[in-house]
């Protein structure tokens, strides 16, 4: 909901080996990290049972962690946009 303002839907697409894998069914923004979001959706929707979940949320959560870390930039950003987020809710 929070990345195309809209709920997500889903798409059952098969792969070379006859296998399947579930994805987004609307694409990723190009100015978006989109290899970083591809990874995170693919690894979240095709969790099977048997996977270590804490495992996987460590690595997703690590991923975004390098990927904020490498330009400080982005921290900066994010920073502004959390601090105007706040305030439009405390004005409320």
């Amino acid at each position: 909901m929070m990345l195309h303002n809209s709920y997500m839907e889903i798409v059952k697409k098969e792969q070379s080996d006859g296998s399947y894998v579930y994805l987004p069914r609307l694409p990723f923004k190009r100015y978006w990290n989109i290899e970083l979001w591809k990874t995170f959706f693919t690894k979240m929707l095709n969790q099977y049972p048997h996977d270590d979940d804490r495992r996987l949320l460590q690595d997703l959560k690590k991923s975004f962690q390098d990927y904020m870390g490498s330009n400080p930039q982005l921290i900066k950003k994010l920073k502004e946009l959390l601090s105007k987020q706040r305030a439009s809710l405390c004005s409320a």
